[in-house]
């Protein structure tokens, strides 16, 4: 079994064993996979990052158990896709890509991008797998070991970690998201509405995209508490419950997240009704001006041999001042009525 593992396609392995009783917490690698596994005084995590999966499916072979979430890894959803077997509990976790760098929306916004991960949870095993590097998982390599003295029993921590951390990300993110459509608005007020319709495209999509991601992590959570499992204890149970609490709460705040993005959408609606008003108004003031002296100008522009203003010496000059005497009146009119200038309206 040892050599079959070895020989699995090439990938990152990292392999932590934990002892309940002494408190101990060691490091192993891929060679030493069979041996942690036959010690019944521990439970490991195993987590293994390739763009084969092929690794995973040694591994799971190794431990005995046939997970069908795999022939679904590569599908484009976020569904939790969760799988309760006699043998384990496996379901789909959802991490954001470099989550840091987009806290700071200074420079603008950027669309979220989303990683799938595979969390196996046996008897006294986990295992974790993902094809790119992720923060999440430096996290926890970092804070496994002090979390296990602390409260660790069982492979169900080594879980609350990852979707403890998923929670976090989601809940800074969508703050960040808030900030960003808060600076959107003041741009709204304040008339500059270039290139907003792009901006608003990707807050609306990084806002859909954590809805999506907190809905099939309060399915798991949900799952996990009410559902009896053997891979979860009691204790372990009421810590997700905890954190069930957290994402329902962070679920309300991308709600709220969404109204303020419809209001936003709404204020710049309305600014764009008014900036079309704003142009036909101006457009029907000077058709209002120009229409009666076209309509002087045809008049005069026929070809008829008798007319009684042709022959005075004066006519062309009387006709102007007729029409300059139109514009000025029509001018002051709208001025009045308070669709030019400053002036009152009626």
């Amino acid at each position: 079994m040892t050599n079959e593992a070895g020989a699995a396609t090439a990938g990152a392995f990292h392999g932590m064993s934990f002892n309940p009783a002494t408190r101990d917490v060691r490091s192993f690698d891929r060679g030493g996979l069979a041996a942690e596994l036959e010690d019944h005084d521990v439970f490991s995590w195993i987590d293994l990052q390739g763009h084969d999966i092929g690794a995973l499916n040694d591994v799971l072979r190794q431990v005995g158990i046939d997970v069908v979430l795999l022939s679904h890894f590569g599908e484009d959803e976020i569904l939790p896709r969760i799988v309760d077997q006699s043998d384990c509990y496996a379901f789909y976790l959802y991490e954001i890509l470099h989550p840091d760098a987009h806290l700071d929306t200074s420079a603008g916004l950027r669309e979220l991008d989303v990683v799938r991960m595979i969390i196996v949870i046996g008897i006294d095993y986990v295992i974790t797998y993902h094809q790119r590097p992720l923060e999440a998982v430096d996290y926890v390599k970092e804070e496994c070991a002090e979390n296990f003295r602390m409260f660790g029993k069982s492979p169900g921590f080594i879980a609350f970690l990852f979707l403890s951390r998923c929670l976090y990300d989601y809940a800074h993110l969508n703050l960040a998201n808030d900030n960003y459509l808060d600076s959107l608005q003041a741009r709204v007020l304040s008339g500059k509405a270039e290139e907003l319709e792009q901006m608003i495209a990707i807050a609306g999509m990084n806002i859909l995209t954590l809805k999506k991601l907190t809905a099939s992590l309060h399915i798991v959570l949900m799952l996990m508490v009410t559902k009896r499992s053997r891979f979860i204890s009691g204790e372990a149970r009421q810590s997700f419950s905890e954190l069930l609490q957290g994402v329902q709460a962070v679920r309300g705040a991308i709600d709220s997240s969404h109204h303020l993005l419809d209001g936003l959408v709404g204020s710049f609606q309305a600014n764009a009704a008014a900036r079309t008003a704003e142009i036909a108004r101006v457009l029907t003031v000077v058709s209002a001006i120009i229409l009666p002296l076209s309509l002087i100008a045809g008049i005069y522009g026929m070809n008829f041999q008798h007319m009684p203003e042709l022959p005075g010496r004066y006519s062309y000059f009387a006709v102007l001042g007729f029409m300059g005497a139109i514009a000025t009146v029509l001018l002051f009119i709208f001025k009045r009525l308070g669709w030019i200038g400053t002036g009152k309206s009626r």
